[in-house]
């Protein structure tokens, strides 16, 4: 804790007298969503080292993590940035205790070439490179979202629609996607909410419930996969519920909704990653096997944003996947996940998957696109697997 008070002390240092003003005022009148106010009356007419130990004595272990991101709130950032930085470094033995480490995941065994997936871990001397060499430059173009801590990133929302009411509509296969992904997600270091077969309204409220989740305050980042079938409504993409009808759906701009600034504080400055594996209407393809396809705090921040939504294809188009092995959208990810992941940012990530589909196809000699859309990162996130 001695360490910690340094740092924070040297970075209240930076501050000129109306600075650090403002940043008392935020701890005396709210810093963000869960974090507890300190009375007015013990920071009057405080000095630098008296804050630094009324927010020790405050908030103890996550004194420092506070202490950037008032430096935020008051629009420090490369201040926040460096202070960050000095916390990570001076955390890394704790780090690599393995009692903090991810709880290691079986390799998964491939139901479409019947190899065994393994996810590539990244090592800490790769971690630390990255902080160095990309966390010292104030350009936003190649700043990094830097992780909190080793532990686990977060919680991640995974939704799969497989049996509905009309039998003919089964998503045979999706079961497959289901395990992978959750394998993946685990393998990633997230906690796995899963749910199955929901109705459209069922699904906002989910996605609702799961943005109001305490764990997110404490978190790195998050994931939310839906899977089903889907269409495009008036332009806006909409996933299907198990009721098929063309009343029953969840539109995935709910989700943009749900997760932003003003709902969702607790993940503000830290990605949001939605991946969908649904048809989006249409019926532009280039052969399937199944078709996917049915007839704020007190500072000013972005509404929304570090939002990066990964689609299996394009508008309009139908998406592929198959009764034995799964979509052929889950299948990439997860294979160049395990391959990447450990050197790669996730948007190099989806270049690859992007690519590779592009040019290779599944089990047929069908190719298809997936899409981003509504993306908003600022910096690039590395998912570190492993650390």
């Amino acid at each position: 804790m001695d360490i910690t008070k340094r740092l924070m002390l040297d970075a209240l240092e930076e501050l000129v007298k109306a600075e650090l003003k403002v940043f008392i005022w935020h701890l005396c009148n709210g810093v963000a969503a869960g974090v507890e106010r300190i009375p007015p009356g013990k920071l009057e007419e405080a000095t630098r080292s008296d804050v630094v130990d009324c927010m020790v004595k405050q908030y103890s272990d996550d004194a420092g993590k506070i202490t950037v991101q008032v430096l935020r709130n008051i629009k420090q950032n490369d201040l926040a940035k460096r202070l960050e930085l000095k916390f990570q470094e001076v955390q890394q033995p704790v780090q690599e205790d393995t009692r903090h480490a991810p709880v290691p995941v079986e390799p998964q065994l491939s139901q479409s070439d019947g190899k065994r997936h393994n996810m590539t871990q990244s090592s800490q001397e790769f971690k630390r490179k990255i902080l160095q060499d990309m966390g010292d430059d104030a350009s936003i173009s190649v700043s990094i979202y830097i992780p909190a801590r080793s532990e686990k990133k977060g919680l991640a929302l995974l939704i799969t629609n497989i049996d509905f009411a009309c039998k003919k509509y089964n998503r045979n296969g999706a079961e497959i996607d289901e395990e992978n992904m959750e394998w993946l997600l685990k393998a990633l270091g997230y906690n796995v909410e899963k749910r199955r077969n929901l109705s459209g309204d069922a699904i906002d409220k989910e996605v609702r419930d799961f943005s109001k989740r305490s764990e997110h305050q404490d978190s790195d980042s998050t994931f939310v996969v839906i899977m089903s079938h889907g269409t495009r409504i008036n332009n806006r993409d909409a996933i299907l519920g198990v009721s098929h009808h063309e009343n029953d759906v969840y539109f995935v701009d709910k989700t943009f909704s749900h997760l932003n600034s003003v709902n969702c504080s607790a993940l503000i400055n830290k990605p949001k990653v939605i991946l969908i594996q649904a048809c989006r209407g249409g019926d532009h393809s280039g052969g399937v096997d199944v078709h996917d396809q049915v007839p704020e705090s007190d500072s000013w921040v972005h509404r929304e944003k570090d939002f990066v939504c990964f689609m299996s294809t394009l508008p309009d188009t139908v998406s592929y996947r198959n009764p034995q092995t799964g979509s052929h959208f889950i299948n990439y990810i997860v294979e160049v996940f395990c391959e990447g992941a450990h050197k790669h940012d996730i948007m190099e990530l989806f270049r690859k998957v992007a690519s590779g589909m592009e040019t290779r196809p599944g089990r047929t000699n069908d190719k298809l696109l997936p899409c981003l859309e509504r993306t908003s990162l600022t910096r690039k996130f590395y998912l570190f697997p492993g650390l």
